[in-house]
């Protein structure tokens, strides 16, 4: 049963933290991912590290858990006294060596250098979908119309980075899953982002999130039904006004006659119809047609012909 309290988006992040992970090159293709994606690298005498900051607790216990089973470390945690921010900070004589294997930076010869792109040998066909989620987690959200209400906005999922080049490798990464983003820049950021709700659905697949799938199907379904319920209405309104506007046309045109020549002036035939339009002036053409024992298109023809005679007075 999905938690009413959170965002659609919050609500797809608790569970891709709860997907399972098929094998450690699942586990570090992730955390390189959520790393690069929101991490900040950072030293301290001598040594350096990197540092994390966990949107909430679950993310928290994850990166806790995801760090100690790749590499035995426990992440030190600092909580700022004044914002409350938590942030995990892994710096020690092995933390370069998990950066480089993270792929976050290379080892050359004038030292350490942080690698910008994306590490190719951690995003294979096996592991492309923990490296999305990673990225997500750390740099992702998504918003989807809610099916109660009328909006203007409508489906949009985003990845938003700091560096050009992780974005358009990302890019590059989802089109050989057959998605194809958009890219453009926002102030000073990067956005990857898709538009569409199949696009949106295939991505959450990819990334292991079958609940938010259904969840996003079940939104558009709902709002396809309201969606046809406004449109029939709508119609109904429209032909409601527009048979409202035409019997006014018509009683308007017979007082016209009544008050000028006479409804007696008429030829049978249209005094008829003109009584019967001012004894009933509620009724709709169908309506009107069963009383008077003619057909719609006869009926609509004797009141042309009286609006016809009253424009002539």
């Amino acid at each position: 049963m999905k938690d009413e309290k959170k965002n659609f988006s919050e609500r797809l992040k608790t569970e891709l933290l709860s997907v399972k992970f098929r094998g450690e090159s699942e586990k570090k293709a992730c955390l390189s991912a959520f790393v690069r994606s929101a991490g900040t690298i950072c030293s301290e005498k001598g040594l350096v590290g990197f540092e994390l900051s966990p949107s909430g607790e679950d993310e928290r216990v994850f990166l806790v858990s995801l760090i100690k089973s790749l590499f035995a470390v426990e992440p030190q945690t600092i909580t700022s006294v004044k914002r409350g921010k938590i942030t995990l900070r892994v710096i020690s004589e092995k933390s370069v060596d998990i950066l480089c294997d993270l792929g976050i930076v290379r080892r050359d010869e004038e030292g350490l250098a942080v690698r910008l792109g994306i590490d190719e040998s951690l995003v294979t066909d096996k592991t492309r979908g923990a490296y999305v989620r990673g990225l997500f987690l750390g740099s992702g959200s998504v918003t989807v119309p809610k099916a109660e209400r009328t909006s203007t906005t409508g489906y949009h999922l985003e990845f938003v980075f700091a560096n050009y080049q992780t974005a358009t490798d990302l890019c590059e990464i989802l089109s050989e899953a057959y998605l194809m983003p958009r890219l453009t820049d926002r102030k000073e950021t990067y956005v990857v982002y898709f538009k569409t709700i199949d696009e949106i659905s295939d991505l959450m697949a990819l990334m292991g999130a079958a609940k938010a799938v259904m969840e996003i199907s079940e939104i558009a379904v709902e709002k396809d039904v309201k969606n046809d319920m406004n449109r029939k209405i709508n119609c109904e309104m429209s032909n409601m006004v527009k048979q409202m506007d035409a019997s006014v046309k018509h009683i308007r045109a017979i007082n016209r006659i009544s008050e000028t020549k006479g409804l007696d002036s008429l030829p049978l035939p249209l005094k008829q119809v003109a009584k019967a339009r001012l004894e009933n002036r509620k009724s709709t053409l169908s309506e009107l047609s069963e009383i008077l024992g003619i057909s719609k298109s006869c009926l609509n023809h004797r009141l042309r012909k009286i609006v016809e005679i009253a424009e002539n007075l």
